[in-house]
């Protein structure tokens, strides 16, 4: 048994949530296209099932009233056009509140919206009310000279809310998520125009804006909009993109100049009530091909990037043996297998919780993900949200808690033996009984059980 005596402060296991992992551990320039307009270059989501990399899906009922004592009121799910309706048999809907389906587009030239006939025909919308979460209609804009065109015309901003009423109206939808980025300095104010139109025009649907990590050119006056729309929700990632000189996390939540941390802060410090906000966390990563196996390595000249989705990640190699990031709290790894050298960052559950935590910890409303089906069902990313969302007696607010590979494999076979008296496969197949919580102090190498 390897020693924890020196890397452990606190570790909390949550009896119902735990995940099986078998390697973790561990030049930013901001992108200038954004983060959604990316997103159809994302990998599509793929049916590959890890057998070692997760726990068997946990027998937990969700409470009666969903997400009732819960950290979070808003889990906010983004659901691409792309994804397969075959996507739905693996999300966890007892652990959502809202999906919006992304996306109709706006004709700029004229405010109208473009073709609505996917809106109208998608199963998703019938089924997520079966399902009982909130149907959000995204409606997209990208780019400066596009927004420029669209709300400094009072009758294009006219038009543009007229046909978003209408879309609602196709398929009842709960409300609207507007996903405009790289919104003009020029614009800010024709931008609260706008969301005060629509709130005029929907005053009994839920209104959402998603919002940039980083507000380069002061454009968004964020506290007047979140007192406008219900809430705003922070695309959390990007951070190193497509476009970066060398790899890095795609949603660093600390460290680096720019951080989930700074945009969350960024935005309370504008004004945004705790309540009006919702972070956004990402359910992919991004692979570079680099010059060599360091950490955050220089990207290949010539070279372009692609995004693994949390799924698909576990097809690459070298996500089996990956390490988490001390600094940025992300995950990576390199694949040098076929001579040419890739540098992926991804958002694992480790990484995910700890985003969760930060989350919690700042009494925001909610976390949101780009993009459902990206997690491929897999209950390494669904049961770290459900250990949240179930009120228990687990300690798990002890953000600096950075633990090592090792660290991991020893605390996961140190509960294999005592509470099993055998083999981290036993503890797999038989979950932790709920109620209980276990914790790891520094300097001490046993469990305490309550």
């Amino acid at each position: 048994m390897l020693s924890l005596n020196r890397r452990f402060q606190l570790v909390s296991i949550c009896a119902f949530s735990f995940h099986l992992i078998t390697g973790i551990c561990s030049a930013q320039d901001l992108p200038s296209d954004s983060p959604h307009a990316d997103a159809t270059r994302q990998h599509p989501i793929d049916s590959y099932r890890h057998a070692q990399d997760e726990l068997p899906e946990l027998d937990a009922s969700p409470p009666p009233d969903r997400l009732m004592g819960a950290p979070f009121n808003v889990v906010y799910g983004w659901f691409p056009y792309w994804i397969s309706a075959s996507a739905t048999s693996g999300i966890k809907t007892e652990l959502l509140t809202h999906i919006a389906w992304f996306s109709v587009g706006v004709d700029t030239s004229t405010g109208a919206l473009g073709s609505t006939d996917q809106w109208k025909s998608t199963s998703i919308v019938t089924w997520a009310k079966g399902k009982g979460l909130k149907v959000h209609l995204t409606i997209t804009c990208f780019g400066s000279a596009e927004l420029r065109a669209l709300l400094s015309s009072s009758t294009r901003r006219a038009r543009c809310v007229s046909d978003i009423v209408s879309a609602l109206e196709l398929r009842q939808a709960d409300g609207v998520n507007i996903d405009f980025e790289s919104l003009p300095s020029s614009q800010r104010a024709n931008m609260v125009s706008f969301i005060q139109s629509l709130r005029a025009a929907l005053p009994q649907k839920e209104i959402t804006i998603a919002t940039p990590s980083v507000d380069w050119n002061s454009s968004w006056d964020y506290a007047t909009l979140s007192r406008i729309a219900d809430f705003l929700v922070i695309m959390g990632y990007d951070y190193y993109w497509s476009g970066s000189t060398t790899a890095g996390p795609v949603a660093p939540l600390k460290a680096e100049t720019y951080n989930l941390t700074r945009s969350i802060d960024a935005h309370l410090s504008a004004g945004v009530e705790p309540e009006r906000l919702v972070a956004g966390v990402p359910l992919y990563g991004r692979t570079w091909t680099v010059s060599s196996t360091a950490r955050k390595a220089s990207v290949v000249s010539g070279t372009t990037s692609s995004t693994p989705t949390y799924s698909s990640a576990f097809n690459l190699n070298g996500m089996s043996s990956r390490l988490h990031d001390e600094l940025t709290r992300v995950s990576w790894f390199n694949d040098a297998a076929s001579g040419v050298i890739k540098q992926t960052w991804i958002d694992d559950s480790l990484s995910l919780d700890a985003k969760y935590r930060h989350i919690r910890s700042k009494g925001l409303r909610g976390v949101g993900f780009w993009a459902l089906g990206y997690d491929g069902g897999r209950a390494s990313m669904w049961d770290g949200l459900r250990a949240m969302m179930i009120p228990s007696s687990v300690i798990d607010d002890h953000e600096d808690l950075t633990p090592s590979d090792a660290d991991v494999v020893d605390i996961y076979t140190l509960i294999g033996q005592h509470v099993f008296r055998g083999s981290i496969r036993d503890l797999a197949l038989s979950p932790l009984p709920s109620g209980m919580y276990y914790q790891m102090h520094r300097y001490r190498s046993s469990l305490i059980f309550r």
